[in-house]
């Protein structure tokens, strides 16, 4: 409904909850484990998620993406698109070796 909608806005609020989101499920993947363990870590989630979603101005997803995620992006940035292009070169020539590969497959059959 965001993409589709005539005000912009809303998609930057729902691209930004979502990497937040990406961001909080990876980092919670590792830690699931140790953190099950504290009591009511369930509501403590659940609250934290609610509050990264909440339509305010002071909205979690917003807040953490403007002091977390945004200065780390850049300051990290040149690095990160060279290991993006290089992921890119490798899936590419992966491409193109899979697609040999299945046709010599075919000729031989």
């Amino acid at each position: 409904m965001a993409l589709e909608s005539s005000k912009k806005e809303d998609d930057t609020r729902w691209l930004t909850y979502w990497v937040v989101f990406a961001l909080f499920s990876v980092t919670e993947f590792f830690s699931d484990l140790l953190l099950s363990w504290f009591p009511l870590y369930w509501l403590a989630k659940c609250l934290f998620l609610v509050w990264c979603f909440m339509p305010v101005s002071w909205n979690g997803s917003d807040v953490i993406y403007t002091r977390v995620v945004r200065p780390f992006f850049m300051k990290h940035q040149t690095g990160i698109d060279s290991v993006m292009s290089k992921v890119t070169g490798k899936l590419d020539q992966l491409g193109d070796d899979v697609i040999k590969v299945a046709g010599d497959a075919v000729k031989s059959d």
